[in-house]
């Protein structure tokens, strides 16, 4: 790899932030790397996902808003470390194809307790009627977020850069595998996804 490769890689030289437009976000919970992708509705209960706050407000460019996810809990006062682990979202981009860089994770505006600390992040270029199934994704992320230093609300988290397999996909599916306390769920309010976007 040449020194200017190496810069647009590393260092983010040149890289486009993802903007979302019309894209459909599925929320997802019960899900691993490399599993098979559980749909989460919109409820208070096991496995849903807030129905104010829902998967596509963590890509809407707005801090004030955010995606949570009760994950095996409800909205009841029951509160585990547990709490939203192994929930998050995928999606396929209206674009062609999307290299991704870096990317940075935004805290929640409530409760600090609710902050993803570590996810997974894996990318396909499988038929989006096909993205349910785990075989049809790659993983390219296994780390923190970003936020363990942070505990402002609503406030971006250190940039990460994606060093692992720097190839385009069509599609990304996100993971919380952790957060930071006892709580009822999980909540970020953006994902900010940066690299090389192709167009139709």
């Amino acid at each position: 790899m040449n020194l200017s490769l190496f810069l647009l890689f590393y260092f983010g030289i040149g890289t486009q932030i993802f903007n979302r437009t019309t894209e459909k976000v599925y929320a997802i919970w019960n899900t691993t790397a490399g599993g098979d992708s559980k749909p989460s509705p919109p409820g208070d209960f096991t496995g849903t996902y807030w129905p104010t706050e829902p998967p596509e407000a963590a890509l809407d460019g707005n801090v004030r808003s955010e995606y949570t996810n009760h994950g095996g809990c409800d909205s009841g006062p029951g509160n585990s470390v547990e709490c939203g682990s192994n929930t998050g979202f995928y999606l396929t981009l209206a674009v062609r194809r999307f290299t991704l860089v870096s990317f940075r994770i935004a805290t929640n505006i409530g409760a600090i307790t609710r902050d993803p600390l570590m996810i997974t992040i894996e990318g396909s270029n499988y038929n989006e009627s096909e993205l349910t199934f785990g075989k049809s994704w790659t993983l390219i992320y296994n780390g923190t977020t970003g936020l363990t230093r942070y505990f402002a609300r609503a406030y971006f988290g250190d940039l990460q850069s994606v060093s692992g397999l720097s190839m385009p996909f069509t599609s990304y599916r996100l993971l919380v595998t952790s957060k930071r306390g006892q709580s009822n769920c999980v909540s970020y309010s953006e994902f900010r996804m940066m690299g090389f976007i192709e167009y139709d």
